[in-house]
């Protein structure tokens, strides 16, 4: 076979790759409407009346940012024509903005240990500390990665769109991988601090609890941190050992799954607290205290509901 011939074979198959990417980036897509609408009456009666704090507006953020994101990764597979400076800047935004999306999902995650453990502010000036330290380095990690990123056709000469647009319009080709596979890392890094956390937490401060609070916490954190790291981990294993066209293959689910599972911890969360609001009305997450057992405090008194094990009031920003 000639070369060029092989070549072609070869951009045929990178083409039926970037399909396959397309249509999994879209499935996902599809995925974060459907649980945006299944989840949208409750997301109207316990986020949207409540009051504006710093769950809040973590919520909204992960929740509806994830369609912008998907939007502009998805822009550098299906727009026709572009050039390689183009490709380059639209993969570098979809990275970025990918990254971001996680970071603010894992910011509701660290808000969450807070609540859990209720520990005042030295605790919560430990667990900042924690989320910056890491995130920090993911952000320094991911711009070393994107300074590196050249698409298919780039050379210092030449600005050569993809010979193939109606297959791949844009394919990043090379790139310091490793950098990426950092992200990764440090990412699982927190999500694996965070369920260790969790787990001592409830075998520690909760660990003759009944109550369905912390039933819910105990639960979606198992739940949720085995389903993200799984997800992380097969980001790091693509990132290292994939062939080209599918090196980002995880990318876009795991943003999409850190929105979905955060978004819905949050709502469960409001929902086994009681779930009553006005206009003004929101639950302050408390310390939990195992000499005492109080009722939630309201921040609008429209309802109570003893909670065994919840104790003196500390609010939180959920």
């Amino acid at each position: 076979m000639s070369d060029s011939a092989a070549l072609f074979v070869q951009l045929i198959e990178v083409g039926a790759a970037q399909q396959v990417l397309k249509y999994l980036f879209i499935s996902f897509l599809t995925l974060a409407i459907a649980d945006t609408l299944h989840c949208l009456p409750l997301e109207v009666s316990l986020i949207w009346s409540a009051k504006w704090n710093m769950g809040k507006v973590l919520f909204l953020l992960s929740r509806y940012l994830v369609f912008f994101d998907v939007i502009v990764s998805l822009s550098y597979n299906f727009a026709p024509n572009l050039s390689v400076v183009q490709c380059e800047r639209l993969f570098a935004a979809g990275s970025s903005l990918t990254v971001v999306g996680v970071t603010v999902a894992e910011a509701i995650l660290f808000l969450r240990v807070y609540a859990l453990g209720g520990r005042g502010r030295i605790w919560g000036a430990s667990l900042g500390a924690l989320y910056l330290a890491i995130h920090s380095a993911v952000f320094a990690a991911l711009i070393k990665f994107i300074i590196s990123i050249e698409c298919a056709y780039h050379s210092s000469n030449v600005d050569a769109p993809s010979p193939l647009p109606s297959l791949f319009a844009c394919l990043p080709v090379k790139g310091e991988n490793k950098m990426l596979s950092i992200v990764f890392i440090l990412i699982l890094i927190s999500e694996l601090v965070i369920l260790g956390l969790t787990f001592w937490l409830c075998l520690t401060d909760h660990k003759e609890s009944k109550s369905p609070l912390v039933a819910t916490f105990s639960r979606d954190g198992l739940f949720y941190f085995l389903l993200l790291s799984a997800v992380s981990c097969g980001n790091i294993i693509c990132n290292l050992a994939a062939p080209t066209a599918y090196i980002y293959l995880l990318t876009i689910p795991q943003r999409v799954l850190h929105s979905v599972l955060s978004t819905r911890m949050v709502l469960h969360i409001r929902s086994v607290g009681g779930g009553v609001y006005d206009a003004s009305g929101e639950i302050p997450l408390t310390t939990f205290d195992r000499s005492r057992s109080e009722p939630i405090r309201f921040a609008v008194k429209v309802q109570k509901e003893e909670i065994t094990d919840w104790g003196k009031s500390q609010a939180t920003a959920y």
